[in-house]
């Protein structure tokens, strides 16, 4: 049986190609894992590299929510923009983006033992574009956090969030959060306006 898998490991990085699979992924596309597809013959789009990735990711111990609330205790009164599992590397981390005084933080969180292995400035509000900008400013503004979302995420799909990110759709930002859940990865798109509601 061939397996579809929406690939949106990293959903947010500020680059045009990180949008483009957000706003793939928000429209229901799905990455088919075809041998004649032209990302056949991308390692990184492997079947065998997505799998080697999540079954990494099952075996770890740290949860996402754990990384989250870590990186923003290291910047306190920070809130995270963007989190992604990675399990290709050494070690496996949870890269987290996190908004603090116009600052934009990324932490390295060691997936196995939940110590911070990096934290470096990486961009300024300023020096993004403007939706970008736009995006991080309702961020700011919003009293639901990505912590909320994923929590949301997890029991609606029945998993554990592997990342989770911010998309400017129609002029709403929305959290999108995708969820492993048994061999199947979810997205949950959460709308803050939504999760007031609740």
């Amino acid at each position: 049986m061939r397996r579809i898998i929406l690939f949106t490991f990293i959903l947010l990085s500020w680059t045009p190609l990180a949008h483009a699979v957000a706003d793939a992924a928000t429209s229901g596309a799905q990455v088919p894992m075809d041998p004649q597809s032209s990302n056949a013959n991308d390692p990184a789009l492997s079947q065998e590299a997505i799998d080697r990735e999540l079954d990494r990711f099952r075996r770890t111990e740290v949860s996402l929510h754990q990384a989250l609330r870590i990186a923003e205790r290291i910047h306190p009164g920070s809130k995270t923009a963007d989190i992604s599992f990675e399990g290709g590397l050494d070690v496996p981390v949870y890269k987290v983006r996190t908004l603090q005084s116009g600052q934009i933080w990324e932490s390295d969180i060691d997936g196995t033992t939940a110590k911070v292995r990096n934290s470096v400035l990486f961009s300024t509000v300023q020096a993004l574009n403007d939706s970008d900008r736009d995006s991080l400013t309702a961020l700011n503004a919003m009293r639901l956090k990505m912590s909320d979302a994923v929590r949301i995420a997890e029991r609606s799909a029945a998993g554990r969030a592997i990342s989770g990110g911010l998309i400017s759709k129609d002029g709403k930002l929305a959290f999108i959060i995708v969820v492993v859940s048994g061999k199947d990865l979810k997205q949950v798109t959460l709308e803050p306006a939504a999760l007031r509601r609740r």
